[in-house]
């Protein structure tokens, strides 16, 4: 008679084989759910750091970043490298796959390679804290060779192409650059490049929605600054109104860099019978005309003011009495010798009284623009097309005595 033993162990033998099949099953769809999850952490991580980063950036047209704010955002740069490190996908022989590069190509286009290059050798410097290994020392040489050749290959690409091109062209080479480096931690070409083409792939993904929505913020943050300067602009002429003329008297009270002031306050002549005769419309052509001449050399935009119907009002600081007078002689007669076109082609000359009144101390701006006011009414009584000037100390102190 057979002893059933060897049914039994054929059968425990067999419960064993499914049990450990069942395990690794289990074990590789952990490992899948949380790769996927740290995908999907390094995407929002890098997300979230890089509306901070743009909330950090001053809403304006040019700016300058200064020392702190670099130092700061290299700080924040540098944190979410490590952060990302830590949500990473881990192969064998210690090799990490995460986004941490993807912050780095961002902060070189959209900032400058004085933020990107400390923040790259500080992710890598930040690396051996996950322990030190053949991997870790190729990331160092890696991250050396790109903070030179980077900088230098966004300059050609950026110039060329916009931000998602030049985004997919930056990583494409820093994945080059870790795809050799990571062939001298397994010499396997197969494997380098099936690691390579995924890193490729997903990073780039992450890198188009970052720069997606960096660029919608750039759009909004675009829109906003034009209304705010729609607010600040005359409809008609597009020079700043009495509103931001106001404004401006409070920067320059409150500037100490500012030595002297003065105001041109500038009427065109006998703007009524140019309405009267010509046309309302006309007169519109005229006051667009006169504001485009205003721009002289040595005048910025943000210096002219349209202050009333056909009065324009021009803001000096730190310009010496001679030069003052200079600029107000040459917009006299440059707008007393340019024919003025109006709408059916007719040309008809006009000219312009203009008062100034000069501060080299005091900055009392309400009574030096009352002052180029005066200056500007006595112009007209003088015959007009004419400039006349007025000093506000000389007024306080004849005042005073």
């Amino acid at each position: 008679m057979e002893s059933p033993l060897p049914r039994v162990s054929y059968k425990v033998a067999k419960v064993e084989f499914y049990w450990n099949g069942l395990k690794k099953g289990l074990k590789g769809k952990v490992m899948l759910i949380r790769d996927l999850m740290n995908a999907i952490a390094n995407i929002a991580i890098l997300t979230l750091v890089s509306y901070i980063i743009i909330k950090i950036i001053p809403k304006k047209r040019t700016y300058v970043l200064s020392v702190w704010q670099k130092i700061f955002i290299i700080c924040i740069a540098s944190i979410t490298s490590f952060v990302l490190m830590s949500f990473s996908v881990n192969l064998p022989e210690q090799v990490k796959i995460d986004m941490r590069y993807n912050a780095m190509i961002l902060l070189l286009y959209y900032i400058g390679p004085s933020v990107f290059v400390p923040a790259n050798i500080i992710t890598v410097i930040l690396r051996f804290s996950w322990g030190i290994s053949d991997a870790a020392v190729y990331t160092l040489m890696l991250y050396i060779t790109l903070s030179i050749l980077m900088p230098l290959i966004n300059k050609k690409v950026s110039t060329r192409f916009n931000s998602y091109a030049s985004g997919l062209i930056l990583n494409a080479f820093y994945v080059i650059g870790h795809t050799i480096s990571l062939y001298f931690v397994y010499y396997d070409w197969k494997q380098t490049i099936v690691i390579s083409l995924f890193n490729f792939l997903f990073s780039s993904c992450c890198l188009m929605l970052n720069i997606m929505f960096i660029e919608d913020m750039r759009v909004n943050i675009q829109q906003y600054l034009e209304k705010i300067e729609q607010a600040k602009s005359d409809y008609l002429t597009g020079l700043y109104n009495k509103q931001e003329f106001s404004s401006c008297w409070k920067k320059i009270e409150n500037d100490p860099t500012v030595t002297n002031t003065a105001f041109l306050m500038l009427d065109i002549d006998h703007f009524k019978y140019i309405n009267d005769q010509y046309g309302h419309l006309n007169g519109d052509l005229v006051l667009r005309q006169s504001a485009d001449l205003l721009h002289v050399k040595g005048i910025e935009h943000e210096q002219i003011y349209r202050v009333g119907g056909e009065e324009f009002c021009i803001v000096l600081k730190n310009t010496s009495f001679s030069k003052q007078m200079a600029i107000a002689e040459e917009i006299r007669q440059m707008i007393e010798t340019k024919p003025f076109i109006l709408e059916n082609h007719q040309t008809i000359h006009v000219t312009v009284s203009i008062g100034m009144a000069t501060s080299c101390k005091a900055k009392d701006m309400k009574n030096l623009y009352r002052l180029a006011d005066r200056a500007l009414y006595q112009a007209k009584e003088r015959g007009r097309n004419q400039l006349v000037v007025l000093d506000l100390a000389e007024r306080e102190l004849k005042r005073i005595l």
